[in-house]
């Protein structure tokens, strides 16, 4: 392996960049340091008292890149291990799959380097590397077990090369880059990569749920919407301030002109647990706007005592807590590999 010498400078600046194209989001110089300099990456280097820069591994930056983008919640192991020497620890104590394991990878080999060969043959724009022919052929020499060995493989190097400090490649062709610290500051709900939170925010929160108390009040409300605008519902997002208390209006998909909301939403990004005056002001609100129900979604919880006047009175109020909107995050992540 190889090593440079970097400034301190310089070393930020070549880490936001290569993070900022693989996961679409941009980090403010904190941002990036804290996670390098908790974990032992470039602690001295990446000290304000420190010496201002030093040699680098090229094997020491490509694992700060995974572990970047592992927090950023864009791969899914902190660890820089090559899919091959995972795959071969997780086979090797059976000798009939490790046989197979053998025989599957110099398969992979052959069969990869004809499809480089005639995605080169191939005009630039169309040089994708079709893995059909070795597909077809893991199935045909094993049956079932090739395939998904195959697919295992081929699974395992889009992962190696999304993550790579070195590539250009990324599992998502992101349009445009957003600051990590607008989930926090800014306001503005829409998205690229989404209706109301863009699903980099989404990706980032699932491995950061901690941090969702202290997301902006309105991303709060926007991840809200997202979540119930990808479960199919027409939604009436409100503007924000002076809402009268109704956050949002979920309606049908099919929606019938002047029927009332099928459930009227009030977000509360707090810490204390809700209280019964709240559960009162959304079931009245239910009773304002003719809704079917009513949900508070928290980062809290319902208080006992207020849990208890909403069962014991049949208010059709429900609640969205904190352990639901993990789940809520968990569903709407990005499928990793």
């Amino acid at each position: 392996m190889g090593s440079v010498h970097l400034s301190r400078v310089s070393l930020i600046e070549s880490l936001t960049e290569i993070v900022g194209y693989k996961s679409g989001l941009v980090l403010t110089k904190e941002e990036l340091v804290e996670p390098l300099r908790t974990s032992g990456y470039f602690e001295k280097i990446l000290d304000p008292a420190g010496p201002g820069g030093g040699r680098i591994r090229s094997e020491e930056y490509e694992n700060a890149v995974v572990l970047l983008l592992y927090k950023l919640g864009r791969t899914s192991s902190p660890d820089n291990n090559l899919f091959i020497a995972e795959m071969y620890h997780k086979y090797k104590g059976d000798p009939v799959t490790l046989d197979l394991y053998m025989e599957m990878g110099h398969l992979y080999n052959s069969s990869m380097k004809q499809a480089m060969h005639e995605a080169m043959a191939r005009p630039t724009q169309g040089r994708s590397i079709d893995p059909t022919a070795f597909m077809t052929e893991a199935m045909r020499r094993h049956g079932r077990p090739g395939l998904d060995m195959a697919m295992e493989m081929i699974t395992g190097v889009n992962r190696d090369l999304n993550r790579s400090a070195w590539g250009q490649l990324r599992s998502i062709d992101w349009k445009d880059e957003i600051e990590l610290a607008d989930l926090f500051k800014s306001e503005k709900l829409g998205a690229s990569h989404g209706t109301f939170l863009d699903q980099r925010f989404i990706d980032y929160l699932d491995r950061n749920f901690e941090q969702i108390g202290n997301i902006h009040w309105r991303k709060f409300e926007g991840l809200t919407g997202e979540f119930f605008a990808r479960e199919g519902y027409k939604i009436d997002m409100g503007p924000g301030r002076n809402d009268d208390g109704i956050d949002l209006r979920i309606y049908p998909a099919t929606e019938i002109e002047n029927a009332p909301p099928l459930i009227i939403v009030q977000c509360k990004r707090v810490k204390a647990k809700i209280d019964k005056a709240l559960v009162k002001s959304v079931y009245a609100d239910v009773l304002h706007e003719r809704a079917d129900s009513g949900l508070i979604v928290t980062t809290s919880y319902l208080s006992p005592g207020a849990e208890h006047m909403r069962t014991a009175r049949g208010y059709n109020v429900e609640a969205a807590d904190r352990m639901t909107l993990r789940q809520w995050i968990s569903r709407m992540r990005t499928a990793l590999y």
